[in-house]
């Protein structure tokens, strides 16, 4: 059995599934696990969103930051801590800034969302400050963070005549984030209008809109989503019943972490093209449709909508993605197997001679 320590210097949302990832490999019994939380050394790891792991003398880094919003200095100083180094938002074109030994280091871990398990040491309340945001996470959102379980979202790929689309968004504060004031008026002006468009254009067959906040009262007051719509318990019950979701590009042109929710759910996807690469066969035209604009992604929902039949093949496609590559403990254990080859090999063996 594979002995795991992890190690990470904060409480971050973003490393939630990679622990719940772990802890499932634990219950399954492949690994035996333990982890520290070091919010007294934060400058061992120089920005929050990474998980340190250390197995038979390995260290193994997880990166889960959204882009490379960080300087070049930083991801450098983070690769050189790891004889592995597995990043959620992974880019060949980026990682040429790094020397070559880093670079052979680096590997693309694949999708994201958030997703949480019994035990997940992120999730669990214990300081004031944990308390605080469990009781926000409750108003909020309908439900603790610790209630979001991979069964929560896994849905069944059904076969429909008359579909649904769905489309929840936010708007960014451009004025919170000066170094990418352009990039995210230009994101928030493409939400408003494919929100208003998807709106126009399929009626009471469209679910959506945009979150509330000062900035979308004052930008786009009409197409503010029923605030009870927004809440996390009951926006995942909306995703249930639609069929193509639409997802766009995050901050640093990151994959949205809702993207990673729609293929766990087995959706129909039609998406922002991606600027970083995933794993596995997560291929155009059969997992997703990509568009440059608002009015590619329109022509692509259009489309699918006159074709129920590739919708439901989309939907079993991305099912079967999820069983293979997204699913928490195979997205871990896929990086496991790259560090030790003979990794799940011997449950294997005895599964066949069972």
């Amino acid at each position: 059995m594979l002995e795991v320590s992890l190690y990470c210097t904060g409480k971050t949302p973003h490393l939630s599934m990679l622990v719940t990832g772990f802890l499932i490999l634990q219950e399954q019994g492949k690994i035996s696990l333990s982890w520290e939380i070091d919010e007294k050394n934060r400058k061992r790891f120089p920005y929050l969103p990474l998980l340190g792991v250390y197995a038979e003398g390995k260290r193994i880094l997880f990166d889960m930051a959204d882009g490379y919003g960080m300087s070049p200095k930083e991801l450098a100083q983070a690769v050189e801590q790891s004889d592995y180094y597995f990043r959620r938002s992974f880019s060949k074109t980026y990682n040429q800034k790094l020397d070559a030994k880093q670079q052979e280091k680096m590997h693309p871990l694949g999708f994201h969302y958030h997703v949480s398990y019994p035990g997940n040491f992120i999730d669990r309340a214990e300081s004031f400050s944990d308390w605080r945001k469990e009781w926000f996470q409750l108003v909020f959102n309908g439900a603790s963070r610790r209630y979001f379980t991979p069964k929560r979202f896994e849905c069944e790929p059904q076969k429909k005549k008359h579909l649904s689309v769905m489309f929840y968004t936010r708007l960014w504060n451009p004025g919170d984030m000066p170094k990418l004031y352009d990039s995210v008026v230009k994101i928030n002006q493409d939400r408003i209008r494919l929100v208003s468009e998807l709106k126009k254009n399929y009626g009471s067959c469209f679910c959506g809109g945009i979150q509330y906040s000062g900035l979308a009262a004052k930008s786009c007051k009409d197409l503010i989503a029923d605030i009870g719509t927004t809440k996390r318990k009951k926006y995942l019950e909306l995703m249930h019943q639609a069929d193509i979701c639409i997802g766009s590009a995050g901050l640093h042109g990151s994959i949205g972490w809702k993207t990673g929710e729609y293929i766990a759910a087995a959706k129909a996807v039609v998406n922002e093209k991606f600027q970083y690469e995933v794993t596995g066969d997560f291929c155009e035209g059969i997992n997703y449709l990509p568009f440059m604009n608002t009015d590619q992604c329109l022509k692509h929902v259009e489309w699918l909508i006159k074709h129920p039949e590739q919708v439901y093949l989309m939907k079993q496609a991305n099912q079967e993605y999820y069983q293979n590559y997204l699913r928490p403990d195979r997205l871990v254990a896929n990086a496991l197997k790259q560090v030790f080859p003979d990794f799940e090999k011997e449950k294997e063996i005895q599964w066949k001679s069972a």
